[in-house]
């Protein structure tokens, strides 16, 4: 039996979600009492228990907690500050997102805003692994910062990341496993996240494998990719692409190129985002425990200082086996 969820509280009690959260987290402003009373019978029914995160806001300066992403143009950044979002308003809380713009200038100016704005606390999705570390270090000086999805070299502050090794072993796996051994990879280096892959790939593969790096995570660096592997077509089966934005900028090149996918070229993406369903054919990718990976930062970011101490906390992937490296 599963425990009671917010939103089986407020159906039990006849009210929206957020007037439920309000109440639980201790804020209920504007709620008329009678629903605040039916509210709390109904947690005391059901055996509604909040969690960490809710009881740690509840003692907050403002309640909201700020998000800076490297930019909103990728819809993963997009599906993670969701998951981060739904974990923050079941908290009672209210999530702020910014967008760094791909650029670290524009990202220590985000920094600097949010927490201006009297923020509790922050999580950051780095945009470079080596030029991040010093706005980040200076920001978790200031409050409480947890790192999110990516980490930055002496950030000075823990990072909450997906076990990118693990995730790269299980897509080559898979490729090898339907007779793919001719594997390119398309990534980058400036972020952890794409160096790791890039690491993993050649721990993987070998130092000869085929590796196109790019300089950034978007569907025309994609495209780009698709038009150094057509070059190499005859040295290359499978495509492991860094990003679901790759993929798709890769895969539709090679589609007006004439090249099969997966008859020629198997590809897979990293993120598994929703847009990768609706692709002809559905792309094969990595699937991130997002909601439990926010839930985590969540509770560093309210946690005593001395557990944001700078060090990675990795969460296992998934893989989403799809069209695009199946024939059957």
């Amino acid at each position: 039996m599963t425990a009671p969820r917010l939103i089986d509280v407020a159906e039990a009690a006849g009210v929206s979600r957020a007037t439920a959260s309000r109440v639980l987290a201790g804020t209920p402003r504007n709620v008329d009492p009678e629903l605040a009373r039916r509210v709390e019978e109904a947690a005391n029914r059901l055996g509604y228990q909040p969690n960490h995160s809710a009881r740690a806001l509840r003692t907050g300066e403002t309640g909201t907690i700020g998000v800076v992403l490297p930019t909103l143009a990728n819809p993963y950044f997009v599906q993670l500050a969701d998951a981060i979002a739904q974990h923050v308003r079941a908290a009672g809380g209210t999530l702020v997102v910014s967008d760094a713009a791909n650029d670290t200038a524009i990202e220590a100016e985000q920094i600097d805003t949010l927490l201006s704005g009297r923020v509790d606390g922050l999580f950051v999705v780095p945009v470079s692994a080596g030029a991040s570390g010093p706005a980040i270090r200076d920001a978790a000086r200031r409050r409480p910062v947890v790192l999110f999805d990516r980490w930055a070299e002496e950030s000075g502050t823990v990072a909450v990341t997906l076990d990118n090794a693990a995730a790269v072993r299980l897509l080559v796996d898979h490729l090898e496993g339907i007779g793919r051994h001719r594997i390119a990879l398309v990534a980058d280096q400036a972020s952890s996240a794409g160096a790791e892959r890039v690491a993993a790939f050649t721990a993987a593969q070998g130092p000869d494998a085929t590796t196109i790096l790019l300089p950034d995570f978007t569907t025309d660096a994609g495209r780009t990719a698709a038009r150094r592997i057509i070059e190499r077509r005859d040295r290359i089966d499978a495509v492991v692409c860094g990003a679901d934005v790759l993929a798709v900028g890769l895969v539709s090149t090679l589609h007006r190129s004439s090249v099969a996918v997966p008859g020629e070229i198997a590809v897979t993406g990293f993120d598994d985002t929703e847009m990768l369903k609706l692709l002809d054919p559905p792309i094969t990718s990595i699937r991130h425990p997002l909601s439990a990976m926010a839930e985590r930062g969540l509770a560093l970011l309210q946690a005593p200082g001395r557990e944001r101490a700078e060090r990675v906390e990795r969460f296992a992937p998934q893989l989403v086996v799809r069209a695009s490296t199946d024939e059957s």
